[in-house]
């Protein structure tokens, strides 16, 4: 199962993100930050990656370096990547992880969304 296009937020989804996003702490950052390295580590553990999973750790990637190259994003930006970071470290989010080959299509797909807006928004990202 590699197909992204089997989980998409609606508008509704949007919308309910959109009011959670406003309500991430600022100061939660470092506590936030700290957890990526130990989850994207145990999906490594797990076994083989699927495209799916393998993208979405860059899109988490892409979100640090965000973070990294632009240290006077808009609280507003910096509180969707907080959000996507958070939602992703969840492991009962809308779909728990747990679940084989779908537990990463609804963090994959609230991952992107948060990418795809903020690489809108920002001058062009250089790539390493």
């Amino acid at each position: 199962m590699t197909d992204p296009k089997l989980f998409k937020l609606s508008e509704k989804d949007k919308q309910h993100y959109n009011k959670l996003i406003e309500k991430i702490d600022l100061d939660s950052k470092n506590q936030i930050l700290s957890v990526i390295g130990p989850k994207i580590s145990s999906m490594i553990d797990e076994g083989d990656l699927n495209n799916i999973e393998a993208n979405l750790i860059k899109d988490i990637s892409d979100l640090l370096g965000i973070l990294e190259l632009y240290p006077d994003l808009p609280h507003h930006s910096i509180r969707r990547i907080l959000f996507a970071i958070s939602y992703f470290c969840n492991e009962e989010d809308e779909i728990p992880d747990i679940i084989p080959n779908y537990g990463y299509l609804d963090d994959a797909a609230v991952v992107h969304w948060v990418v795809d807006s903020l690489k809108k928004e920002l001058p062009i990202m250089p790539r390493a």
